[in-house]
């Protein structure tokens, strides 16, 4: 049982331990054949670092007690720059390697509808490629307690696991040594998409609910060009200025890496690197590629520090992951037991669900983890749409399962207007299939992304492929350029990847003072800006001549489902900031919004309930 501060990097344990590994490890230099590729030696002086081989194979059970920051890239206040903190104060990570299980029990904190935070608990378990999750939604989208996860997500969740434990890698090696890659060029060479200062920062540390105001960490340079935008004084709270809050990361998760000696495992995308440390023999850090919907080609790093040698199986006790070089996880661990005595239902699935394996569906889930790891609503790999007719030519389309983004298909005379492609990318193929049955001979002439967070807005690339213009606020012009025109994948390659020739995009930017009309005589579809505290690039998407107003996030005020549950604002309770910049909206461009639809809810309600909520 390990249970210390984070001040046991000094120890004295610790040290005296290093030297002894040292010492070792010349000695086995030394001594080993000269058959062994480097490779292979630097495998073997890992395996003796952690324990030795008997050991490691005799470690069947653990338990993991730490607190983790998790940090969300797609969820800053400007297109293309800022991530988002979430912490889970207390988390609980068990394992039992024989049978492939893992159970995350952790304690996070959540902004409250009615104000304040509340605290909520998050089961998941994972069972071989099986996953389950425990939890109360509390967007109310996902009603039963107890879900089945898909096979993409626990696909996702079982990965992101496996790269923040060594000891899982390893062991899998020690039970299948044809998955160590001997040859010389095993490392990983592919560069992916590296972040900048100036897309990492600001970096939100706290957001209120009910006025969507934002603490943030930030540099003097951001905090002097921000302030002076519209935006700023609907949004920002606090800024904390950090200038070296980005380099400390950085500080803390590279290495030199001609101190160290490398192998690689072969994984199911892509191999897993592992930089080993020539004089500890202890496993530093280790990296791989994958796919991210925004950027493309990504690198995902995880550097093990802080080792504790008080058992006879050594861990890491702090734990960084890294994605393009920006923060992702940071776990810093508190308590170690080896063989706990877990309780005998402790990894034991619910009795009522049932898991049904799909291996394409869960390789997307490795292709894009964590990607779905931070948008846990949203799925990945390629769904089933169901559509609801909304009136003549207006269709919402969902995905099955379920992905918490409602697409918005408008029919024009000469064309198909798309709103809301949300975050997967195959999605998009499916709804232009859809399109092209269900309205045939019309291209796919516009899409409209409300805003640029990635559950919205990431999925744009099907639609530039089949020649679709993007509208978009004119301030995320630049951020879809990009996405647009990143290299290409060695990862994944998807439909504009897959374009033997490309037209050059169209983007058409709406106006933060005025409205962009894309017009029709039957439907025309009108494009609104929204000054509020979400994002500085919300747009709303009005269908003339139908009244129809597609609000996407800033319909989140949860209208529709106090109005299915026959619930009301309480009388002390602040009413959304959402909800109040979409009126101020409505009135200031007198858009005649007799029905409101929105991204998170595939139920329309009226304008007179969304001012029912207002000023009840």
């Amino acid at each position: 049982m390990i249970e210390r501060n984070i001040n046991y990097q000094k120890d004295y344990m610790n040290h005296s331990k290093t030297i002894f590994l040292s010492i070792f490890f010349l000695v086995f230099i030394t001594s080993c054949g000269s058959t062994d590729t480097e490779e292979e030696l630097a495998f073997n002086l890992a395996v003796e670092s952690l324990g030795g081989k008997s050991m490691l194979l005799n470690l069947d059970e653990y338990l993991i007690k730490s607190e983790r920051d998790e940090y969300i890239m797609g969820q800053g206040p400007e297109p293309g720059r800022g991530m988002m903190l979430l912490t889970a104060p207390a988390t609980n990570v068990s394992h039992k390697l024989t049978e492939k299980s893992i159970r995350i029990d952790l304690i996070t904190t959540l902004a409250a509808r009615e104000g304040g935070y509340i605290t909520r608990e998050v089961n998941t378990l994972l069972i071989g490629n099986e996953g389950y999750l425990s939890e109360d939604d509390p967007m109310g989208i996902v009603k039963e307690k107890d879900k089945v996860l898909s096979p993409d997500k626990a696909a996702a969740a079982i990965k992101t696991e496996r790269l923040l434990n060594p000891h899982l890698l390893i062991n899998e090696v020690l039970n299948d040594p044809s998955i160590l890659v001997t040859e010389s060029d095993s490392s990983n060479k592919n560069d992916g998409w590296r972040f900048r200062e100036d897309e990492v920062f600001p970096v939100t540390i706290d957001r209120l609910r009910q006025t969507g105001l934002r603490t943030l960490i930030a540099n003097k340079e951001w905090e002097a060009e921000a302030s002076e935008k519209e935006f700023f004084p609907k949004m920002i709270n606090k800024t904390v200025i950090e200038p070296n809050w980005l380099n400390n990361w950085k500080k803390e998760t590279e290495i030199e890496e001609e101190n160290y000696s490398t192998f690689a495992i072969r994984d199911k995308l892509y191999p897993i690197t592992f930089f080993v440390n020539k004089e500890s023999g202890l496993i530093e850090k280790i990296s791989t590629m994958e796919w991210d919907v925004v950027y493309g080609d990504v690198e995902i790093e995880v550097k093990f520090d802080d080792w504790d040698f008080s058992q006879e199986i050594p861990f890491p006790m702090t734990v960084r992951m890294s994605q393009g070089g920006a923060p992702r996880w940071e776990i810093r661990r508190n308590y170690i037991e080896i063989n706990p005595d877990f309780s005998e239902d402790h990894f034991s699935k619910p009795s009522n669900l049932e898991y049904v394996h799909n291996e394409s569906f869960a390789m997307r889930g490795w292709e894009v983890s964590q990607t779905i790891r931070m948008f846990t609503l949203s799925g990945a790999y390629r769904p089933e749409l169901k559509s609801t007719k909304l009136g003549e030519g207006i269709y919402y389309l969902s995905a099955l399962p379920i992905d918490g983004i409602y697409t918005l298909i408008v029919e024009q005379e000469n064309g198909v207007v798309i709103v809301e492609p949300g975050m997967n990318d195959l999605k998009g193929e499916e709804v232009a299939k859809w399109i092209y049955a269900n309205i045939p001979n019309k291209p796919i002439t516009h899409i409209i992304p409300t805003h640029h967070h990635n559950d919205h807005g990431a999925g744009i690339r099907p639609y530039i492929a089949e020649g679709a213009a993007l509208v978009t606020h004119e301030s995320a012009i630049d951020f879809y350029r990009a996405q647009i025109n990143r290299p290409q994948s060695t990862v994944v390659i998807d439909s504009l990847d897959r374009l033997v020739e490309r037209k050059g995009e169209v983007i058409l930017g709406v106006s933060p003072d005025k409205p962009f009309i894309i017009d029709d005589s039957e439907r025309p579809v009108i494009v609104y800006p929204v000054l509020n505290g979400h994002v500085e690039d919300m747009t709303i998407a009005l269908i003339g001549n139908e009244n129809m107003l597609y609000a996407g996030d800033l319909y989140v005020s949860g209208v529709a489902r106090d109005k299915r549950s026959g619930t009301k604002r309480g009388p002390n309770v602040v009413p959304y900031h959402s909800a109040i910049s979409l009126n101020e909206t409505i009135l200031e461009f007198n858009i005649p919004a007799d029905i409101l639809l929105g991204s998170h809810d595939v139920e329309p309600v009226s304008y007179q309930d969304l001012i029912d909520y207002i000023t009840d």
